[in-house]
């Protein structure tokens, strides 16, 4: 906006305002929500329950992301409409048009927060258990891992590439013990432990659902049970998943349901093998949803804050009109570089590494054979 508007008056009150509120604001959520109580465990049920719903509830929308993400999508075009005013040069009318251009199609694309949380595979899941019948298993909530795998890049000479992956150990209840050839799943109480891996929600923005939703149930379902939920049409998805896993759901004693995926060794054992009977659903009081609970996280949220507040800064001067306009611009671009990188890193808090709560997350490093 202050680059395209080069000959509006300083000091921009119209810019440096609506900075200040935002300030406020964010200062005010900080405040809040670190007074707020922490996330609790839902308490354990007194009972088990005996069937499992037909209706499984999706992940709940998070209004919050929704609205951050379609106004990321339209504030191109605000700037550039509110910097060139009623006059407008050919240079600004163009650039109106292509930031207009840019916020339909990428409006049409992120309707699919709108739409859906869960993917293909879940939503087969959702239908068949509405159906009547999946296939189910009852197991106990165990432990959150990240692992991170180290492995030769093959780019060259040295390069390591490191890739993460996250899970939440299910343990079946009963002494199932290991299968025919003695494989436990890792297990050392000599149970297959089953993986429940985050859901692929697919595009439109959803790419970090899955993680967070299982970080949800991670910080208050530990030590629940409850089924573990297959669809009965698995086939279909083993046959066209490139890493032929299945869909999954866990739904709790509690009526919670968590969503996931396991892998193709679980799917071996417990689908392929019949270890995981077709269970028929019953027509009790739906599973919901976990809610969302709302944390601040003091080392991921600080540093992008700390960004934003740094690119906030930086067009404080031209804003006041206390420096060259040639300064200006530079300043003013360097700001936008800073916007963004505070963007991208606000979109990566998840459930990263540097952010995880010992208390409910155990991290492991493997590597490659030839790096042990």
């Amino acid at each position: 906006m202050t680059i395209v508007r080069y000959d509006a008056e300083a000091p921009r009150l119209d810019v440096l305002v609506p900075l200040a509120l935002a300030a406020l604001l964010v200062g005010g959520w900080v405040l809040a929500v670190r007074a707020a109580p922490p996330v609790e465990r839902i308490p354990l049920p007194s009972a088990h329950r005996e069937g499992i719903p037909t209706t499984l509830g999706a992940v709940r929308r998070d209004w919050g992301y929704i609205a951050a993400v379609y106004l990321t999508i339209w504030a191109p075009y605000a700037a550039a409409r509110a910097a060139a005013g009623t006059g407008g040069s050919v240079i600004g009318s163009a650039w109106c048009g292509i930031t207009l251009l840019f916020a339909v199609v990428m409006s049409l694309y992120a309707i699919g927060l709108l739409k859906t949380q869960l993917g293909a595979g879940q939503r087969m899941l959702m239908e068949d258990a509405a159906s009547g019948s999946v296939h189910a298993v009852r197991v106990q909530f165990a432990t959150a891992v990240r692992q991170d795998y180290r492995a030769p890049a093959g780019t060259g000479v040295g390069d390591i590439t490191t890739t993460n992956s996250y899970w939440v150990d299910l343990v079946p209840e009963g002494d199932l013990g290991g299968d025919s050839d003695g494989d436990t799943g890792g297990d050392p109480g000599g149970q297959r432990v089953i993986r429940l891996q985050p859901m692929y929600s697919g595009d439109n923005f959803r790419v970090m659902i899955g993680d967070k939703h299982l970080s949800y149930a991670a910080a208050q379902l530990p030590g629940h049970s409850g089924w573990l939920c297959w669809p009965r049409r698995w086939k279909d998805i083993a046959a066209t998943d490139k890493t032929r896993g299945v869909s999954a759901a866990f739904v709790s004693d509690t009526g919670h349901v968590v969503w996931g995926r396991t892998g193709q060794q679980d799917c071996e054992h417990w689908l392929r093998g019949g270890a995981a009977p077709v269970c028929e659903t019953g027509s009790g009081p739906a599973a919901e949803p976990l809610p969302h609970p709302s944390r601040f996280l003091p080392k991921a949220h600080t540093r992008a804050l700390l960004i934003a507040a740094a690119a906030a800064l930086t067009a404080v001067p031209y804003l006041l009109g206390l420096v060259p306009h040639a300064l200006g611009l530079a300043l003013g671009a360097a700001a936008g570089i800073l916007a963004l990188a505070a963007s991208a890193s606000l979109t990566l808090i998840g459930i990263q590494r540097e952010n995880m709560d010992p208390e409910l997350w155990t991290v492991s490093d493997e590597a490659h054979p030839s790096l042990r």
